[in-house]
């Protein structure tokens, strides 16, 4: 890290040197869990990803040093009680609340750091990370770039109370945890972070006519999301090519089959639009893509072309509004070139 990166560490002096503690930082790319692991003074165990593997490279390094997987979205009482052991032996665990990378600074917490604090009696301590876009290919290509670690000062343990596990006392001190987080995280960075977004999905006719389709709307969403993409097929190796936008029409065989691979692996793994995309709109991309696939079957029997408008409307903390579109044309037949 000190060869390939400019990085910057502050506050190593509020980690507990003896006890249970949980370090807890924001999430936005591969180094953050790196950077967590090497520059405490005590052993780290992180909790990772265990929903699906990680890409071949970065699999072989975590494999290497090792993490406890978390099925992310489902009740995984394996990998909790993992966690729990570390704190019990009076370990130092490395979470990230917010569960994932996919809208950094947009992700509400998950309620597993309150939880595991409240059990244990472990504090927790904040960890801001800052210049983590794109800093990994950057220090592959020997570019040296600037990372900050600021280690905030503990959290106190959330104590146990006779609702026991009362939901909300545990989303507040989630809550609690990442705004602490955030407060550690450089402006330019938080000016990077999204307050508001919207999407669109329409449908045109041969007439130019456009219509709405039913959860269309949260199937643009995902479609504007490269990490959940990115995951599926680089991760799960699904194919789902057709998915991102393509420079030309695109046969609608192909596009059946990359949206039937995403809806069979939903029967494998049906939180995984949920946990990321919340219970509402989550729920919505599989009926968006249902939808999508009935109106392709009806256009392969009549051959005729379906064309998809999509747009993504984002607005800043520094005020900035961004807006993406994206254009599919699905034609009977058709060659992708």
């Amino acid at each position: 890290m000190r060869l390939l990166t400019r990085t910057k560490i502050e506050g190593l002096e509020n980690i507990p040197e003896h006890g249970p503690v949980i370090l807890a930082g924001n999430h936005a790319a591969y180094l953050e869990p790196v950077l967590m692991s090497v520059f405490p003074k005590r052993l780290v165990e992180p909790i990772g990803a265990g929903d699906f593997p990680f890409p071949d490279g970065i699999g072989a390094i975590v494999s290497s040093f090792g993490f406890i997987p978390i099925n992310r979205g489902n009740l995984d009482r394996k990998g909790l009680n993992q966690a729990l052991d570390v704190l019990r032996q009076d370990g130092v665990l490395g979470i990230f609340p917010e569960g994932g990378t996919w809208a950094p600074g947009k992700m509400p917490p998950q309620i597993g750091v309150a939880l595991l604090s409240q059990r244990t009696g472990a504090p927790v301590v904040p960890i801001g990370f800052s210049g983590l876009q794109g800093a990994m290919k950057k220090a592959l290509q020997l570019k040296r770039p600037k990372i900050l670690m600021q280690v905030g000062e503990p959290i106190p343990a959330l104590p146990m109370t006779d609702a026991g596990n009362d939901k909300s006392l545990l989303l507040e001190y989630s809550h609690r945890v990442l705004d602490a987080i955030y407060d550690l995280i450089s402006q330019d960075e938080r000016n990077h972070f999204p307050i508001e977004s919207s999407y669109e999905l329409l449908l045109e006719n041969a007439d130019a006519k456009q219509s709405n389709l039913p959860g269309g709307n949260a199937l643009a969403h995902f479609l504007h999301s490269p990490v959940l993409l990115d995951s599926l097929k680089i991760n799960l190796k699904l194919p789902v090519e057709m998915l991102y936008e393509q420079a030309r029409s695109v046969d609608l065989a192909a596009m059946q089959d990359s949206l039937s691979a995403v809806m069979d692996y939903l029967k494998v793994n049906p939180a995984f639009f949920t946990y990321r995309l919340g219970m509402e709109e989550g729920s919505q991309v599989a009926v968006g893509i249902r939808e999508l696939l009935f109106l392709l079957d009806k256009a392969a029997k009549a051959g005729k072309r379906v064309r998809i408008h999509t747009r993504e409307d984002i607005t800043y903390k520094d005020g900035r509004l961004e807006s993406n579109q994206k254009r599919f044309v699905i034609e009977p037949g058709s060659q992708q070139g």
